[in-house]
């Protein structure tokens, strides 16, 4: 690599794994030139638009970000979609290195009937309205009660948003018309259902915490829900919050959440729109007992996918892209101009901390292949800026 002679990088995602990778490539002002391809007008991913509004602290690791983009070797492109405004292989053609770092857009369904009903959707969609995504459509609640499936902190942060005070969403960047929204929200009964039993949930003990404290909500959760026995110091702490909302008095208060633990969605009910949800308990009285829950929203947080897209192996094991290390894996064989980053390498899990540590990893397999791949082509390919243009 030399001045006249950059390493050329593409990084498909201007997400948290997208960025870190530009900033583990650049951050010694070297003769790498990175550019961000991202489909969105604005970057970061999820932690603009899937963080909660109120998760200031979250949010704030945006300003690190902001600063790799000022980099002179870093050129971020937004609006721009790989499969539609340039081809894979236009890509490979002007670039050394191809760095898929796109994320895991698509949603994980209910597969029960009537789940297509408007006012059943999934989780992703609420929040990437309340997140302020520029193509997410509104979705406010359509009524009193609504049901949010999952058992991971997608689903905390969409009961928490649905219950909290608006006005204590001031001080936050939640979009003025989200705002106005809950401001007028009619929701007062949050059904958070976890399929599982209490002790398999993946919440985190803060946000937890955080949603039990809520001025003005009620808690119900029933003692039959709580598991007996000794528990993994984590998992303990996690029932020992949901042992002390199963005490607490009813105050009178105009919100309430109620969490149903071993409780699965069987069919969303209605004609036109949701009129209800069947779901079937084990384990509470007698298993598979069923009950019709008064809900005219119905928010499936049950996961993300990476979906199969044109051109990349697919991995069916891990759900995501087939890579060995970061390399993408193609005929059997790991691709020296091809690598992966974040959601697309592991599948839809992990969180900053792991989004970093790929752009690291990236980084270390890109340079380590660099003297390779620039005596293979002497010539600077140039990027892809001047094809955009055209």
């Amino acid at each position: 690599m030399t001045a006249e002679r950059p390493l050329r990088v593409a990084v498909v995602g201007a997400g948290p794994a997208g960025v870190y990778t530009a900033d583990a490539l650049t951050f010694d002002d070297g003769p790498v030139r990175v550019d961000l391809l991202e489909r969105l007008p604005v970057p970061f991913g999820l932690l603009r638009h899937g963080v909660a509004p109120d998760h200031l602290s979250i949010k704030s690791a945006e300003n690190v970000l902001h600063a790799v983009l000022e980099r002179p070797g870093v050129r971020l492109l937004a609006g721009v979609e790989v499969g539609r405004d340039v081809s894979l292989e236009e890509l490979h053609q002007a670039y050394d290195v191809v760095v898929h770092a796109h994320g895991a857009p698509a949603v994980r369904a209910l597969g029960v009937p009537g789940e297509d009903l408007p006012g059943s959707l999934p989780a992703a969609s609420f929040v990437r309205w309340y997140g302020g995504e520029p193509d997410a459509p509104a979705c406010p609640p359509a009524g009193p009660g609504v049901a949010v499936v999952g058992a991971g902190n997608v689903a905390l942060d969409v009961a928490r948003l649905l219950l909290v005070d608006p006005e204590a969403l001031l001080p936050t960047d939640l979009p003025h018309e989200v705002l106005e929204a809950l401001r007028t929200s009619p929701v007062t009964d949050v059904h958070l259902l976890v399929r599982r039993g209490l002790a398999d949930v993946r919440f985190t003990l803060k946000e937890l915490r955080e949603l039990g404290r809520l001025p003005g909500v009620d808690v119900v959760v029933g003692p039959a829900l709580l598991p007996d026995g000794e528990h993994p110091k984590p998992v303990a702490r996690l029932l020992e919050v949901f042992r002390e909302w199963s005490q607490r008095p009813s105050t009178g208060a105009p919100r309430r959440l109620h969490v149903h633990a071993r409780t699965r969605p069987v069919e969303v009910l209605g004609t036109t729109c949701v009129e209800g949800l069947r779901v079937e308990q084990d384990g509470v009285e007698q298993d598979g007992a069923e009950q019709v829950l008064d809900v005219q929203t119905v928010l499936a947080a049950v996961g993300y996918l990476v979906p199969e897209l044109p051109g990349l192996p697919h991995d069916p094991l891990t759900g995501a892209v087939a890579c060995a290390g970061t390399r993408v894996v193609r005929d059997g064989a790991p691709s020296p101009t091809e690598h992966v980053a974040g959601w697309a390498r592991r599948g839809a899990t992990g969180v900053l901390g792991a989004a970093r540590s790929d752009g690291l990893d990236v980084a270390d397999a890109v340079l380590a292949d660099a003297p390779a791949l620039l005596a293979l082509r002497p010539q600077d390919p140039g990027g892809v800026a001047e094809l955009l243009a055209a």
